[in-house]
Formats: structure tokens, sequence, C-alpha cells
């Protein structure tokens, strides 16, 4: 009876065991990306970079299997050694990040400086790399040949047993790529995954280890195997094995390319695209595991599978094409909600899959089917390894080629039609052995018939036309699947990081695109200003106007070229270094001469092909300015440059009074992203300000220590500087000054109510949500709103800004504080009467009328006919009060209350015009004063009186260190703004400003600016 019930006992430990293989290819693939993740921190992203990830990695596991095979027939138990393989993967993942991070501070504190030069390949990085996780890689590379050894051992048919051995660890990897990228990592950081993924390969472990020691199983799982004679002449599908493990990842690295610019570039589209990927991989296997041990001549369905792959490869591109339509689709018939973005995850993973899974699932056959093979003809347990190994090293060699070869020579379409090729001529060699083996009389036969189908191949592939119209549509953002038809493209070029595209629009206008993205737009010729010339001009401005003596600078990305052009013709800076990771940009950028000619022929600067960080961890080279322009957050491996990390590497190049500055989007961002990266940015550069380059966008202007950030008054007098800001409209230190948002202090205390813990590369809270925002087009716009009040609520402490009163001009493309403050200066004079321009009279276009009536009230004399036109002169002071210096808008309101009108005013019409007097003086006494009594009468105030005397009050007790008064008072008038009134910015900013401790008053404003004669005249 004990005899009788072994076999089912196998049967069950078998299966338990494709449970167990299962969860460690989920933990495995979790240790590939996580792992890839944190050696990219010191390496970088660039694609020699990726290389070297790759090699060790992969290579590692290519090794680990090989061992395994080669020992394999010596070892008595192989699953108790699977066992102790897991147990030692689990402890370097509890041990990874706490090594990690020691190892990455001396490596670039000392080991990569030191060792390394500034650019190109850094041996010494290699080789701590390969110290961090090559022993991990090789211990989880041995764990299939293990694994399968010991499961053959126990019995069932060796096809059909490596086959579900394959496809269980398949499918474990292809849910742990989405288990990891949606939750773990969102949840946990890397540290918190790693010891998670640690945690479940021990639970692996010890069931290994608890299958190992049922009493039931069968003596033969302890038998060594020993190969016969048999396994001679067969080297040859071990290169079968590495051909087909090349040609599957040749397919891999291009359909990633290629949907890239369907689904875009972030982070959680590639997890999809790997998961389809392997998916395919998994199911391969689930299908031949009933079939491979009938098979009489497995060779034949062997030269099949790979003729289908080939053919199912260049199937793809039409199919690719097609995606476009579909995402257009996708986008029309989804909302941009959040409860919509499953819904486009799950179509995104649906083109993924129709584009990769036919052939993967042909490449998931390969591999089992040529293990059976070598088993059948007696190879041995070793024969296992040595078939994973061929096929790991295979992969490797495919991704470089690809990578490094075929995409900058061939481009995408070409470089899949090279795999296919392979697997067609691989297809062709096995039937050609096989009917040779069989001593058939036309064994050259399906050498015709593999040719005739190359060119079939050959000529699908010529047939299809990757339009470039289509290619650089962004569909995944503008929801068309081509172009506009005025636009045109003049380049592009897949490179080895990207595919690269310029377009030209009907107004002359050149827009550069990452993978369909654009990643800035300008007119070559100057003739137009754009939105993004505001941004990368005011990059390249900002830094020399706050360091006017820097002399060494670096820009982190090329893109069009116009910021570094920027620097080298502001000021006096000796050398200007661009650092871009991908090599065809420079191609690109030469489209935007002549206005970035100076980034090509200037002998100050130097363009550098490299990752940012890495060149920074590598260089000795210290920096007086350091300007960061990266792609969006969203872009997968870009929001590492947004990061506590690099700000704090970036921060360590700096010379001891330098400068860093950072473009940042609030675009398709939600507050909270801003405020993460705002965080990291203010946690390193405590002096920091923050500029509104245009309404979407900002600049952040940062310095470690030293003095106090200030734009001075003198500003342009810097060389270089009135002629680099003329073609976006700044023509005056006061009018770039005006771009200001305010204090450091109150924008960190605006970010910190977000709730958004600072973006880290351990932990990243922008890499997670990131294409989310993007999807539902959120925006963090209310950042430049948040000063925005008709009471000047920063102004009463340090007094108004020494540009105040000096904004006399502004366009619609400028941020809100600019225009508002030219509006309200063209509202002073309209109220004096002084004429206007049809220009300067658009400015206050909106409140012209609220204008004509307190004019007509207040110099004119003309009796108000009802109480609540009031308001009018309410709007009229909250737009004027902010636009002026203090000795103006107090002049502006004592002219009225001396003037010929007085005698008309009522007493509480008195009290207003002093409040608004005192408002403008910043005068934080006279305001209280002014309020309360006001305030007295809060029961016949309108919603727009009441929410001026309440901010008055409170913000002048506020700078009068009556906070207690402040809180209070605001606490009890609260209730009558109501939920919506009370989330207006000016009232969060109230409430913030109470809960939070005192701040020490800012020291960073310089002295006013000396008025001149033609403002005295005005």
């Amino acid at each position: 009876a004990e005899r009788g019930s072994e076999p089912h006992a196998m049967k069950n430990c078998n299966a338990f065991l494709l449970w167990i293989f299962l969860l460690s290819g989920f933990c495995g693939l979790i240790y590939e990306s996580i792992w890839a993740h944190y050696l990219k921190l010191i390496l970088g992203h660039a694609a020699y970079a990726q290389a070297v990830v790759l090699v060790v990695f992969v290579g590692g596991m290519a090794l680990g299997a090989w061992l395994a095979g080669r020992f394999s027939e010596r070892i008595r138990q192989p699953l108790l050694l699977y066992a102790a393989a897991e147990a030692l993967v689990a402890l370097m993942a509890f041990g990874f990040h706490a090594v990690f991070v020691e190892a990455s501070a001396w490596a670039l504190d000392w080991l990569l400086p030191t060792t390394c030069s500034g650019t190109g390949n850094c041996w010494a990085g290699w080789l701590l790399a390969a110290a961090l996780i090559l022993p991990g890689a090789v211990l989880l590379g041995s764990t299939y040949p293990l694994m399968s050894a010991a499961v053959l051992r126990r019995g069932g048919a060796p096809g059909h047993t490596l086959a579900l051995l394959y496809f269980s660890n398949s499918l474990g990897a292809a849910v742990g790529v989405l288990v990891c990228g949606y939750w773990m990592v969102p949840e946990l950081g890397l540290p918190g995954t790693l010891l998670l993924s640690g945690a479940l390969n021990a639970l692996v472990a010890l069931a290994a280890w608890v299958c190992n020691s049922w009493p039931e199983r069968a003596a033969a799982a302890q038998r060594p195997q020993v190969a016969t004679a048999g396994a001679g002449g067969s080297a040859w599908l071990l290169w079968v094995a590495a051909l087909t493990g090349a040609s599957s990842f040749i397919y891999e690295v291009v359909w990633i390319r290629m949907l890239a610019q369907v689904l875009g570039a972030a982070t959680h589209a590639f997890e999809l695209m790997l998961a389809s990927f392997i998916l395919g991989l998994a199911l391969g296997g689930w299908w031949i595991r009933k079939r491979i041990d009938g098979l009489q001549q497995p060779e034949r369905l062997l030269a099949r599978v790979q003729i289908a792959m080939g053919l199912a490869a260049v199937a793809t591109l039409p199919l690719y094409l097609w995606c476009f339509d579909a995402m257009a689709y996708t986008l029309y018939a989804l909302s941009r909600s959040a409860g919509a973005y499953l819904l486009y995850s799950l179509a995104s993973a649906a083109m993924a899959m129709a584009v990769m899974l036919p052939a993967s699932i042909c490449a998931g056959m390969t591999l089992p089917l040529i293990t059976a093979v070598l088993l059948r003809r007696g190879g041995g347990e070793r024969q296992i390894g040595h078939v994973y190994s061929a096929n790991t090293l295979g992969a490797i060699v495919g991704v470089l080629l690809a990578v490094h070869l075929l995409l900058p020579a061939v481009g995408l379409k070409w470089s899949l039609a090279s795999g296919a090729l392979i697997d067609l001529l691989l297809g062709a060699l096995i039937l050609w052995r096989a009917a040779r083996a069989a001593w058939q009389p036309r064994a050259w036969v399906p050498l015709l018939g593999a040719a005739a189908v190359c060119l079939l191949a050959l000529a699908l592939t010529a047939a299809t036309t990757f339009q470039p119209e289509r290619i650089a549509s962004g569909v995944f953002r503008s929801g068309t699947p081509h172009l506009r038809v005025d636009n045109r493209v003049l380049y592009q070029r897949d490179g080895r990081t990207a595919s690269i595209t310029v377009v030209q629009a009907s107004n002359g206008t050149r827009s550069l695109r990452t993978n369909g993205k654009s990643d800035g737009a300008t007119d070559p010729q100057s003739r137009v200003a754009t939105e993004d010339d505001r941004t990368v001009l005011l990059l390249g401005a900002l830094g020399p106007a706050h360091h006017p003596r820097a002399r060494h600078a670096a820009v982190v990305g090329l893109g069009t070229g116009l910021t570094s052009s920027v620097l080298l013709k502001v000021g006096a800076l000796e050398s200007v270094e661009t650092i871009e990771i991908e090599p065809m940009m420079l191609e690109a950028a030469q489209y935007f001469r002549p206005r970035n000619a100076a980034v090509f022929d200037d002998p100050r600067s130097r363009i550098v092909i490299d990752d940012a960080r890495a060149h920074f961890a590598r260089s000795a080279k210290r920096y007086d300015l350091i300007v960061s322009e990266p792609s969006n957050p969203w872009v997968s491996g870009v929001a590492s440059l947004f990061g506590t990390e690099f700000y704090e590497r970036a921060a360590d190049k700096l010379t001891p009074d330098g400068v860093f500055v950072q473009w940042l989007q609030l675009y398709e961002a939600s507050p909270q992203m801003v405020a993460s990266i705002i965080r990291a940015f203010a946690g390193v550069f405590p002096e920091f300000r923050v500029y509104g380059s245009n309404p979407e966008d900002v600049v952040l202007v940062g310095r470690r220590g030293g003095t106090p950030l200030q734009l001075s008054p003198r500003a342009f007098e810097l060389p270089g500087l009135r002629e680099q800001l003329a073609p976006i409209g700044i023509d005056s230190a006061a009018l770039l000054a005006a771009h200001d948002l305010g204090r450091g202090s109150f924008v960190r205390m605006v970010v910190d109510a977000w709730g958004a813990p600072p973006n880290s590369d351990y932990f990243p809270y922008v890499d997670n949500r990131a294409a989310r925002d993007r999807f539902t087009g959120v925006s963090a716009t209310a950042l430049q709103e948040q000063g925005a009040s008709a009471v000047p609520l920063l102004e009463f402490g340090p007094g108004a800004p020494w540009y105040a009163g000096q904004v006399t001009h502004a366009d619609d493309a400028m941020p809100r504080r600019v225009r508002d403050l030219a509006s309200g200066w063209h509202g002073a004079r309209y109220l004096r009467g002084q004429p206007l321009e049809p220009a300067e009279r658009k400015l206050i276009g909106g409140y012209l009328k609220e204008y004509e009536l307190t004019r007509n009230w207040l110099w004119a004399c003309v009796p108000l006919t009802r109480d609540d036109l009031w308001d009018a002169a309410l709007v009229v002071a909250g737009e004027v009060n902010p636009a002026l210096n203090a000795a103006q808008a107090n002049a502006l309101w004592r002219e009225v209350l001396a003037g010929p009108c007085r005698k008309h005013l009522r007493p509480q019409q008195r009290i207003w015009l002093e409040l608004f007097a005192a408002v403008g003086a910043r005068d934080a006494r006279l305001s209280v004063a002014a309020a309360d009594q006001l305030l007295e009468q809060a029961a016949a105030l309108s919603p727009l009186q009441h929410d001026y005397v309440l901010l008055a009050a409170t913000t002048a007790r506020i700078a009068l260190g009556q906070r207690e008064q402040a809180r209070l008072l605001f606490d009890r008038e609260r209730v009558r703004l109501g939920p919506e009134r009370e989330q207006q910015p000016r009232f969060r900013y109230l409430a913030l400003a109470l809960r939070a401790p005192p701040r020490p008053p800012d020291q960073s404003q310089p002295a006013p600016a000396p008025t001149s004669t033609s403002e005295n005249k005005r």
C-alpha cells in the first residue's frame, strides 16, 4: 500500500513544486527590475549603462545555469540545493539596500571620481555593479536547472515537465512585473519591495525544503542522472537556443521602442509591454506541454515554430500601425478621469499583447523543445542548464545588437526584419538537417521554401511604410493618430535610447520630439516666440542673473539647444557643458540653427553624450551653475532627475556659491506630484525661489548655502541679458523679477500642505503617479495663483517687492502674476484720468466697468445709486494695490480722501478708503484698525466685502506677531465663507499660515530701486 501511494505523492509534490517555481519566477523578475533600478543610480540610464546592467544580471543568470547544468548529474539532492539557492537570494534581498547605500556613497565620493574619466565607460563602476548583483544573478540562474532536475527525477514525461516548469516560472515573472510596478514599489518603495520579495523567497526555500523532506518521495529523486554517449553531435542545438534567444530579444527591444510611440514612454507602459512579452513565453510553454513528448520528429516542429515566429514578427509591422488608430479611439471613448485610467491601462495592455503575443508564444516553445530533444538523445540533466545558459547568452547578444547596431543603423522596421530573418534561416537549416538525417533525396527543398518565405518577409517589410506623420503624432497625448496636415517632418532617426523627430509647422516653428512627445518648440529664425521659448530662455537667463560671477556651467539635456545658447551669450561664462543622453539628439538639434549655433560653434561649448547623474558621479569638476531641463517626469527614468538624490549629487558639484536651476511643468501634473518635486528640491536647496515662465511652467532657482538668493534691480546690466530676453517681451529687471511667485518659505508651506512626500530614488513617488496625471490632464497651475489676492498677503511683513510699481506691460503668454501687476499699474493711471493705449486698455479690459464706476465716483463725484456698487471699488483696490509700491498706493487713496469728492463720502466709505490706503502702504497697524471697524458690522457686508476685510485683518495681525488673535478671528469669521470660498488659494494660504510655526523674516529682498524721472511724471 505504501509503495502504491508513492506515484500519487510524487504527483502531488510535483504540482506543489510548480506553484513554488511560479512564486520563484514572481520574485526573480522583481529582483531584475529593482536591482537594475539601483544600479542605474550609479551607472546612469545611458545606452551603454543599460548594457552593463543587462550583461551583469542576465550574464550572471547564464553563468548560474551553466554551472548548475555542469554539476547537476553529481548532485544527489537538487531540490535541497535549490532551496539553499533561494534562501541565499532571500538573505541578499534583506541586506541589499543597506549594502548598496554604503557602497554607492563610497563609489560616488571616492571610487568613481578617482578611477573614471568624466565621460565614457568606467570599469570601476562596472566592477562595483558586478560585485553587488552578480552573486544573486548566478543564484537565480541556477534555479531552473536545479528545479528541473529535481522534478524530472520524480518521474513524468521530460518534455511535459520542462514545458510546465517554464510556463509556471514565466507566468510568475509576468505577474511579478505588474504587481511590482503597480503596487509594491508605490506602496513599499524599493527597500520595502526587496524585503517583501526576500520574505517570499524565504517562503519558497522553506517550501522546497519541506517538499524535499516528504517521506513519500521516490528514491529516484536523489539518484544522479548520468549522460549517455548518445548526446554527441547535438551541440548545434545549443547554437539554435542562443540564436533564437537573440532574435526574441531583438523583437522585444524593437517592440518596446515601437509601442512607446503609441502607449507613451512611461514606466507603467514599459511594465505592460514587458509583462505581455513574458506572458507570451509562458503561453508558449503551456501550449507545447502536452504535445512535446509524443512527437516522432521534434526537430521538425522546432523548425516550423522558428519559421512561424519569424513570420509572426514581421506581421506585427502593419498591426503596429493599426495601434495608432486604436489608441486614438481609446482616448476618444474614455473620459480623462482616475477611474478611466484603469480602462486605459487595460486597452494599452491589449495593444501590447496584440503585437507581442503571437511571436513570443512561439519563442516560449523553443527552449522546452530544444531541451526535450537533447534529453531524448541521452544528453542528461546537464543539457537543461546548458540550453538555458545558451538561450540567455543569446538574449544578451540580441539586446546589444539591437540597441547599439541595428536601431541606429537601419531603424525600427528593418531591425525587426533582421530578427525575423534569423528565425526564418534557423527554421530552414533545421529542416535541412532533419531531411539529411532521414536520407531524403530532396533535402534542398526546405532551403528553397525558406528562401521563398524570407523573400515574402522582406517584401512585407518593404511594403509596410512607417509614415513619419504617424510615428511623430504623440497619439498617447494628442488623441490623433497623425500630425496636422500643415506640419512637415524634417528629420527622423531611431537612436540608442529613443526615436527622435523634428517637425515643422506652417508658421516656421519647429518641434523636437522624443518618441512622439515634444521636448521643445521654437522658431530657428526667431520670428515667433513660443511658450517653450519663455521657459528655455528664462532657464538660461535666471542662473547668471542670480550669480553674475559664474564662470563654469553645465546643462542637463540638449533639447533645441536654446538654454545652452543663452548661457553662452549672457555674462562671462568660460565654459558650458551640455550633457545629453541620446546621440541622435545632436543631429536633430542642427535643425534649430542659427538660433542655437553657439552650442556647436562657440569654443567654450562642450557637448557630452552621457547620463547626467553618471557624468556628475565620475567627473571631479565643479560648476557655478547647473541648469536641468530634462524631459517630462512621466517619461521612464526621467523622474529620478527630479528627486532628492540627484539634487544632492548636483549640489555636491556646485561651487560654494553655486546656483541650481530646474525646469518644472505644472500641466499634466497633480499638485501632489509638483509638491513632491519641490519638497525634494527645497530639502537640498533651502534657499530657493520659484519663477513662473508661462502660465503652465515654473523655474526653480536654488542655492544650497551662502548668501540669500536675490534678483538685483541691476540684473539687466549683465552683458547680453537684455538681448536674450527681448524675444519674450522682458525688457527690464523689474519685469523679470515680477515672474517670481513668492518667497521660498511661502512656496514650501503651500506644497507641504499638499501632503506628498519628497520624491526619492528609493521611494519614487513621482514615477508612480506621473503617467496617471498625464492621462487625466490634471494641473498644478494653482501654484501660480496661491499668492494672488486683492490683499497683498505676503507683503505686510517684508514690504512690497522692489519691482512693485515698475511693471508697466505684459502679454497673455506671461504668468498671471505679471499680467495682474501690469493691469493694476494701468488701472491706477485710468483712475487718474490718463489716456490709455488700446493694448493698455486690453490689460484692464476684464474690469473696465468697475474702473469706470470707481473713477466716476471718487474723481468725478458721481454718487453711487446702490450700496452694492461699492463692490466695484473693492475690485479696483484689489487690482491696484498689489501693483503699486507702498508710496504710490498710499498716495493714490490719500488723494481721494483729500480730494473734492470727500464731502460725498459716508463715514463707512471713508473707513473703506482708509483701509485701501493702509493695505496699499502695507501698514499692518492701520490695516488692523480700519478692518476691525468694518468687522463690527460684518453682517451687513457682502461676501466680497467680507473676504477683503477678513484677509486684511488676519494677515496684518500675523505680520504684527499677533498670531493667536489672528487665528481666533479667522476661526470666528470663516463660518461665513462656506466650503467653496474657503478653498480659494488666498484662504488656503491663510489657513496654512495660521497653522504653520512662525518663520524668520525673509532677507532676500534687495533695497528698493531708485525711482526714475519718468515714473515721477506718471
